[in-house]
């Protein structure tokens, strides 16, 4: 049996609307970087091929650890979601 693995390729036009880029951390995974170089937070694809879910994520210094700021159907939408969360 074959499985194949659906990775999703992040569109530039994602980050670029708010002058953000998007760089691989992982493999459903994605640094969200501002003008600065400054690290915005991360997204995080997860779900079936005809099902994914993009979870944008924030990190906190204080406990060290990742907290879920929302769940999205697009990846825009989790991008724009760090983007105004600042």
């Amino acid at each position: 049996m074959t499985v194949f693995t659906h990775h999703p390729t992040p569109t530039a036009a994602s980050a670029t609307r708010h002058g953000l880029r998007l760089v691989a951390a992982g493999a459903q995974l994605w640094r969200v970087i501002d003008r600065a170089g400054r690290i915005v937070g991360h997204v995080r694809a997860d779900g079936e091929p005809d099902a994914l879910r993009f979870h944008a994520l924030r990190y906190s210094t204080r406990v060290r650890r990742f907290f879920e700021v929302g769940r999205f159907w697009s990846l825009e939408d989790a991008v724009s979601c760090l983007h105004y969360a600042r």
